[in-house]
């Protein structure tokens, strides 16, 4: 897919404007990059010497960024603490111009927060402050505002990060309230209990993640087809797109099965390539692209996250640099 090709998509969904609700656990992605030039003399560790650091959206608040960018009006539904991640959340989503007026604000729980420490474009560490699971007085009033406005959104993508948001009542909740009023749902996939997701639009597991719901192990095309099949038969489905790493996708509905290959490139972090390729699917989906355009198209925005360090949605500038 040509530059001026993918310039037209990404035209054609801005232009269609699509209104599109995420909905899973939002958290803030935290990097801190620096210098090793020595070991520790207190233990066999490196000693990183402070250069910079960054804040940025992570988790289903990287689809939203992605959605931003690709043209999209964007709102996020989710739960945060009363803190100052959640505050840096809240001017980040403001930043990319993503509603957070169905966001929940909790006082007995942090934000979850992941700090990585990097050098030379190597992540040295990872530290994880996640939130502890929410109150169900918290998820059901999360819940009351997504149902009140999902007549609003062209489409709902559920960005489940098993953190909590997400839980299994909420979620059939959603997804029969939004079949009611005939609103498209997009699922990233997460965690054991995949019955959730039932009668939604379409599923979005990687290869690791659809081989332990199905206990299969997928080696060729054919085997990536007939798990398609499965899934959409399982939860009732209208289509299942699998991400297959460096080997690309498989997309398949009751007409058409696709195979998206992609050009073999140097893969510095998969961090939020998942979040690229359900963003560009629900807007091309609703903004009435081609499936065979909007599968080459997230084939192609997802394949250049990947070559960047860190959790980075898509932006144009990105693809004008593949292709100067």
């Amino acid at each position: 897919m040509n530059y001026q090709y993918i310039k037209t998509l990404l035209k054609n969904i801005k232009n269609k404007n699509p209104n599109i609700l995420v909905i899973g656990d939002i958290m803030l992605d935290h990097y801190i990059t620096g210098d090793v030039k020595r070991i520790s003399p207190e233990a066999p560790v490196p000693v990183l010497n402070y250069k910079t650091e960054k804040k940025v959206l992570g988790g289903a608040g990287n689809v939203a960024s992605n959605l931003s960018n690709l043209g999209a009006k964007v709102s996020i539904g989710s739960i945060i603490g009363d803190d100052e991640s959640g505050d840096s959340i809240k001017k980040l989503l403001k930043d990319i111009n993503a509603s957070s007026s169905l966001i929940i604000n909790i006082d007995y729980s942090h934000t979850t927060k992941k700090t990585r420490f990097i050098s030379q474009g190597i992540q040295l560490l990872r530290l994880d402050n996640d939130s502890s699971r929410y109150l169900p007085k918290d998820i059901v009033s999360m819940e009351n505002k997504i149902l009140k406005n999902i007549v609003l959104f062209d489409c709902l993508i559920i960005s489940d990060y098993d953190k909590g948001v997400c839980s299994v009542k909420t979620i059939k909740k959603i997804i029969n309230r939004a079949n009611e009023f005939d609103v498209p749902v997009y699922v990233d996939p997460k965690g054991s209990d995949w019955g959730k997701y039932e009668n939604a639009t379409s599923i979005t597991p990687n290869k690791k993640e659809i081989e332990n719901e199905l206990n299969v192990k997928l080696v060729d095309d054919i085997d990536f087809e007939k798990a398609g099949k499965e899934m959409i038969d399982k939860l009732q489905l209208q289509s299942c797109l699998i991400t297959r790493g460096s080997k690309g996708m498989t997309y398949v509905d009751k007409d058409i099965t696709i195979h998206q290959k992609v050009n073999k490139k140097e893969v510095f972090d998969v961090s939020g390539a998942g979040d690229t390729v359900i963003a560009c699917f629900a807007a091309c989906s609703v903004s009435k692209i081609k499936v065979k355009e909007f599968i080459e198209l997230s084939s192609d925005l997802s394949s250049e996250v990947v070559t960047h360090v860190g959790t980075i949605p898509f932006s144009l500038n990105m693809i004008e640099k593949k292709y100067a």
